[in-house]
């Protein structure tokens, strides 16, 4: 598959997720046209309305923004069929939080990811002792509370089912927990711009094959996951920007350090002009949003996204 457009999205002085670079020996190596794009402060505040209408529902991740700015761009550009990644993250170990459960905080943080050291806090225990790994796994899924344990709940029925197997089971927790808010995320956020989104790591061989695989063909150190993938794209002559790619970023956005920043006031406004007509059970998520956050912790974005979606449900009452 050698598409002719290849989409990016990276953000001024953020250069840590700045995946252009990795993009550009991509696109040159396959001679396709590379789009990048890049939003800014004013773009959130302008889309947010527009994002939310399109979701119908409020999203916490800060991912989704990078996700619209994408499909935006690509809809300008008149084109009708995109091709995503989704699939290998969950299948292979991708994410962070599985190296973690599976290897332990320092020795993500040995391996030179020192950027996840908050994210890697979320595994100390009060008395100095080590996390049960369904424990371990549930914290780093949440990244904020869980009152009725409903998600604890599921991982820890996750890792009862894989039968010892701890990659198995973080997969079955994936599934579980973030993989539907996901998939059904990307596919409004394309049919937003009447794109029609394509998985090709989800043809269903592909994703049996790849949950029975040995945990060491999936992941063998914790800033190299997805190991089936990278030793292919090596075999095959990618660049080495592709296989030798040690962070996993993905459309990864600064929009809650600018939630923290640039937008605070703005941020809070949103909040509070929701709380003002808040039904009950919603009023306790919106005031969490008000408080001070760590890095990963994503009450406020979660905040903000319900506080948006009131307002475009209220619109719509209205109208």
């Amino acid at each position: 598959m050698r598409p002719p457009v290849c989409v990016t999205v990276r953000y001024r002085g953020q250069d840590r997720l700045d995946e252009s670079r990795i993009a550009t020996a991509i696109a040159r190596d396959i001679g396709a046209e590379l789009v990048v794009v890049e939003p800014d402060t004013a773009d959130f505040t302008t889309v947010l309305p527009h994002l939310i209408n399109a979701l119908d529902y409020p999203m916490g991740n800060a991912a989704v923004f990078s996700e619209y700015m994408a499909y935006r761009a690509v809809a300008d550009r008149g084109i009708k069929v995109v091709v995503g990644g989704l699939g290998p993250d969950e299948f292979l170990m991708g994410y962070v939080r599985h190296a973690l459960v599976l290897f332990g905080s320092q020795a993500v943080l040995d391996a030179g990811m020192e950027a996840y050291r908050p994210l890697a806090g979320k595994l100390l225990h009060a008395a100095g002792k080590i996390l049960d790994p369904a424990e371990a796994a549930a914290r780093l899924i949440l990244r904020g509370p869980d009152p009725d344990g409903r998600v604890r709940e599921l991982v820890a029925d996750a890792f009862t089912r894989s039968g010892g197997d701890a990659a198995r089971a973080l997969t079955l927790a994936e599934l579980a927990t973030a993989w539907r808010p996901l998939v059904m995320t990307s596919d409004k956020l394309a049919s937003a711009f009447a794109l029609e989104r394509r998985s090709p790591f989800l043809a269903r061989d592909l994703v049996e094959l790849s949950y029975r695989l040995p945990a060491q063909h999936k992941i063998t150190a914790p800033a190299a996951g997805k190991r089936i993938l990278r030793d292919a794209a090596k075999a095959l002559g990618l660049p080495r920007e592709v296989w030798a790619s040690r962070d996993k970023l993905g459309f990864a956005s600064p929009v809650p350090a600018w939630l923290t920043g640039p937008l605070a006031q703005w941020a809070d406004a949103q909040i509070h002009t929701a709380l003002d007509d808040a039904p009950a059970t919603l009023r306790p998520l919106l005031e969490r949003g008000l408080e001070a956050g760590g890095r990963f912790d994503r009450s406020r974005m979660q905040a903000l996204m319900a506080a948006a979606w009131f307002s475009d449900q209220t619109v719509k009452a209205a109208v």
